[in-house]
Formats: C-alpha cells, structure tokens, sequence
C-alpha cells in the first residue's frame, strides 16, 4: 500500500515538473482549491466525491510543495540577499 501511495505521489510531482515554472503554482493552488471543495463534499456523504477526493489527496503534498517553493523563491529569498 505504501509503495502505491509512493509511486502515487512521484506521479503527480512528475506531472507538476512537466509544467512550464509560470504555470506550476496556479496549477497547485487549483489542485488545493479543489481538494477542499471535493472535501466539503465528502462530509455531505457523497460517495462519488468521496473517490474523487481520494483519488486526488496524493496531489496534496507536490502541490504544497510547489506553493512553498515559489513562495520561498519569491518572497523569502529576495530579503535574505
């Protein structure tokens, strides 16, 4: 189970780096976005959401990790110099 997760996840980061830089950190704040909407649709008990959501959690972590990058690059580095 915790290699499929594994190989899950380095798919999905994969994909992100396939993405031109400009576009990588819209794309993950709209996996984020629909995540959480497929999340308050999960709570209503809609088991359609609820594989779609599932399906879609081990985008979570490549998506965070490209906000955080481009947030660290943009924002952080340039006061630090």
């Amino acid at each position: 189970m915790m290699n499929a997760i594994n190989t899950i996840i380095y798919s999905y980061s994969h994909a992100l780096d396939i993405i031109p830089a400009n576009v990588r950190t819209l794309v993950a704040f709209a996996i984020l976005i629909i995540l959480v909407v497929l999340f308050l649709k999960f709570v209503k008990k809609s088991i359609i959401w609820m594989v779609v959501f599932i399906l879609l959690l081990p985008t979570a972590y490549p998506a965070l990790r490209q906000i955080f990058t481009a947030f660290w690059q943009h924002l952080i580095q340039p006061f630090l110099k």
